[in-house]
């Protein structure tokens, strides 16, 4: 979508009011008024979006009150209402449920458009969207008929589509979709954000005010404009149908279901293409878990063939490809340290969240990152206390994936691991002995076969 509308915006008329033009921004305040209510969860990035939107720093980024700003906007005067967070996991503060009235009655008689913020990087199940609804219960106003859900962060998304994600999170998620009407909006919500994604959200607010019968009076060519802007206005409609569409009628979980799981390697034959374009097995989710530089970048890399994932990361991240006709879904996770170097709360907490980004109805394996090196009692201790938030079940399907194998020389992995002693025989063990190596110094397509060939027999 975001590709779409820049190619569409960079073909249009530079006198077009779509596009930023001093002559189509008033010199003067503005007769057309947007207020803009933001609302969402704690760490959701609610200000990060309302200072995108005014392309500004208006807001700061720990917002304990309500708050606007103003500005002129593509000749609207466009005002920006901040509001506290709410936690889902614990009762609203009567505080937070004042500062939310408050933010109502800051917008005037009622805001245009509710933008509901939710980031690609936290799960959004029952408890959240029951949450979400409680707060919107409170406002005593009519919400659903202008909310828009906002994602954010959605830079690390990486080739992964809305959609898809919103297919793995599951119903409570398609369900605030349908309640907005099918109207949401990504964002990366960075301090670079570029003109041209401020500019999308901004012209999908203001279709959202037109065709909700809010005043939109000034800068006629917003309203009217020329052919031209009529007949992209219909190339936007046809693009937001196929985009915003039921998610029952996009990528169906049966559609890559349709084939039995393959056992063994005789079941992807190596000549068969590695991107193939028909989903041959069962949808595959794996977790890759591990300490910081063990290698997960380059597993992650080589599993999907491409440099999706950058080495130097604080947050879970996924990614997706077909790899020799498997739908193959890849879950990073921030690395822990042994020295202090990464906060270990935060990286259980992401850890713990890391099945949420998994495909819906896919078989989940978790891999365990470990380099052939020295495996000491204080690795095993860490292994068992960052593994422990996913439950005891994680270990049946667990795998051990060993890298930097090249590092074995001569030696098997069995004598690596006789040598290493109990604390590498205690999570083997754990793990029923599912082991694999591979030398993440070599691209080498082989390597990959024989782990998903591995992986599918868990």
């Amino acid at each position: 979508m975001a590709r779409f509308i820049g190619k569409l915006l960079a073909a249009t008329d530079t006198q077009s009011c779509i596009l930023v033009n001093h002559n189509c921004i008033s010199s003067g305040p503005s007769e057309s008024k947007l207020v803009v209510l933001l609302l969402g969860e704690k760490l959701s990035g609610k200000s990060s979006a309302g200072n995108i939107i005014l392309g500004r720093q208006a807001f700061g980024m720990n917002t304990t009150h309500c708050s606007k700003a103003t500005a002129i906007i593509f000749g609207k005067q466009v005002t920006v209402v901040d509001t506290p967070g709410w936690l889902s996991d614990c009762p609203t503060s009567s505080r937070v449920s004042q500062e939310l009235d408050r933010g109502l009655s800051l917008c005037g008689v009622q805001p245009c458009v509710v933008l509901l913020v939710l980031s690609v990087l936290s799960p959004f199940g029952p408890g959240q969207w029951e949450a979400m609804e409680a707060q919107l219960r409170r406002l005593h106003t009519p919400v659903w008929e202008k909310a828009m859900a906002l994602f954010t962060d959605a830079d690390c998304l990486g080739d992964m589509s809305v959609q898809e994600l919103v297919t793995r999170q599951g119903r409570s998620l398609q369900w605030l979709l349908d309640r907005c009407g099918n109207h949401y909006h990504v964002l990366t919500n960075h301090p670079r954000t570029s003109q041209s994604e401020r500019q999308q959200l901004f012209l999908k607010i203001q279709r959202m005010t037109d065709t909700s019968g809010h005043p939109t009076q000034g800068c006629d060519h917003l309203r009217r404009g020329a052919a031209r802007e009529r007949q992209e206005s219909s190339m936007l409609e046809t693009q937001e149908r196929i985009e915003m569409r039921p998610m029952s009628d996009g990528y169906c979980l049966r559609d890559v279901c349709s084939s039995p799981r393959r056992q063994g390697r005789s079941a992807a034959p190596f000549h068969l293409s590695r991107a193939s374009s028909s989903h041959r097995g069962s949808p595959l989710s794996l977790v890759l878990l591990g300490r910081r530089k063990s290698g997960k970048s380059s597993v992650r890399n080589m599993i999907l063939d491409k440099a999706q994932f950058t080495s130097d990361f604080k947050t879970r991240s996924v990614g997706q490809g077909v790899v020799y006709g498997t739908s193959v879904t890849v879950v990073d996770t921030p690395g822990w340290s042994l020295f202090g170097l990464a906060n270990s709360e935060k990286v259980k907490t992401e850890i713990s969240q890391s099945p949420y980004l998994c495909f819906e109805g896919s078989k989940v394996v978790f891999l365990l990152v470990l380099p052939i090196d020295s495996f000491k009692e204080k690795d095993r201790a860490a292994v068992e206390m960052y593994l422990s938030v996913l439950g005891g079940d994680v270990w049946g399907n667990m795998l051990v994936l060993f890298t930097f194998g090249d590092e074995l020389g001569a030696k098997t992995i069995e004598k690596h691991v006789t040598k290493q002693g109990p604390a590498l025989q205690w999570v083997m063990g754990k793990c029923g002995y599912r082991h694999h190596v591979i030398d993440t110094n070599k691209q080498d397509d082989e390597q990959v076969l024989q782990l998903l060939n591995k992986v599918q027999q868990i």
